[in-house]
């Protein structure tokens, strides 16, 4: 996301959810870096997965050393 998507999608919000968490002084760039990035990690985990769930199907042997490799 660029830092304008940021801050557009910052100021969509209503910020009226009473169990929401409004911290008093949040970069809201970086934490929406952040949560990228945790996304693209999590994103990146399960489709590594699905490769390995596939490629198992076809030849163990080969998921077997694909498994052991990083995402």
């Amino acid at each position: 996301m660029t830092r304008d998507d940021i801050i557009q999608t910052f100021f969509y919000c209503d910020n009226k959810d009473p169990d929401g968490v409004y911290p008093p002084e949040v970069d809201i760039i970086e934490f929406a870096h952040k949560i990228a990035a945790v996304a693209t990690d999590r994103a990146a985990k399960a489709e590594h997965a699905r490769c390995v769930e596939i490629v198992s199907h076809m030849n163990r042997e080969v998921a077997k050393g694909l498994e052991t490799q990083k995402p």
